[in-house]
């Protein structure tokens, strides 16, 4: 709030009290802990007998941390409008409105995008490592977007929360709805059958973990190029529909566990593109997936039948790896 807040005439400035000052919330919430630690283990505190209360004494030995942590900012607060003639929340923003804009673009989401299925194709969960670093910037363009559609404006702003559950990742990470479809309803071989079968009603809530580590996706060089070039395809798309169709973004944020063309299209306020968008985006990803679906079901047909006649253990490791 000392960093956000701007006194004014009748009162104070309340517009970085929202989305907007949340880069400079993120400095206070890094660095209050490192001075609260610093008190802490020099055992600069108020101490309060043992017979007192636990709750009691916590509230007076936060008192010298906290209150320190407080006038700090304030000081601050104080030099940097002084020296700059800004609030810290307002110069901050500035800073990285460069990045906000270059993330929003084809090459930024391409690699938000991609990133995050790398890191889960190698076993990491993807979002868990990359959506921390640009969540300021999913709430600042959702809240953008909102205002924007409020006005009568065209809401252009891509990445956001919903761009990444409805349409980066329907079905989960790596866009895998239409891949595990296939494994649930044309597969040949047991094991994706099996496993399609399985998985399809979670994937459709976009929880793919079983058909991730099932089929498997993960570590599966077959399906590497689909699990990548999906989620880029479905958002590079999307953008194409903002930019040049005149197709509003979100502005809406709904559960993310909520179906994704369902989510598509209530996240954009029912725009009649979206019902145009969210089939497209499924037949994309079917066109992607399909020829690496293939390959992979033919092998484990092929590894099946060999278990079959005997020609293969089938606890021999390396007859199970795709190939």
């Amino acid at each position: 709030m000392l960093l956000a807040v701007e006194p004014m005439k009748g009162g104070i400035s309340t517009e970085f009290m929202g989305t907007k000052g949340l880069l400079s919330a993120f400095v206070v919430a890094f660095s209050v802990p490192n001075i609260y630690k610093f008190f802490v283990k020099r055992n600069i505190t108020i101490k309060l007998p043992d017979e007192v209360p636990h709750y009691i004494a916590q509230t007076f030995a936060d008192l010298i941390p906290l209150s320190f942590a407080v006038l700090v900012f304030w000081l601050f607060s104080v030099v940097f409008k002084n020296t700059t003639g800004m609030m810290f929340g307002a110069w901050i923003l500035e800073v990285f409105k460069p990045l906000f804009v270059a993330a929003d673009g084809y090459i930024g989401v391409a690699i938000i995008y991609g990133a995050m299925a790398m890191f889960w194709f190698v076993g990491i969960h993807g979002p868990s490592i990359v959506e921390p670093a640009v969540t300021a910037i999913y709430i600042a363009n959702i809240e953008a977007n909102l205002q924007i559609v409020s006005a009568g404006g065209h809401a252009t702003n891509i990445l956001t929360h919903p761009t990444s559950y409805f349409v980066a990742t329907i079905g989960g990470t790596g866009a895998t709805l239409m891949f595990c479809a296939m494994c649930a309803f044309i597969a040949k071989s047991k094991q994706l059958k099996a496993v399609g079968r399985a998985s399809i009603v979670p994937v459709c809530f976009a929880v793919n973990e079983p058909i991730l580590f099932g089929a498997p996706i993960v570590l599966n060089p077959v399906l590497f190029v689909p699990f990548i070039l999906a989620p880029i395809a479905n958002v590079w798309i999307f953008k194409f529909f903002v930019d040049n169709l005149g197709m509003n973004a979100f502005t809406y944020i709904l559960p993310w566990t909520t179906p994704a063309p369902i989510g598509l299209i209530v996240g954009t306020g029912f725009a009649k593109l979206a019902f145009i968008l969210a089939p497209l985006l499924l037949i994309v990803d079917t066109v992607l997936y399909y020829p690496f679906f293939r390959v992979y079901d033919a092998q484990l047909v092929a590894r099946e039948t060999a278990i079959a006649n005997g020609e293969i253990d089938p606890d021999d490791e390396e007859s199970e790896t795709p190939g």
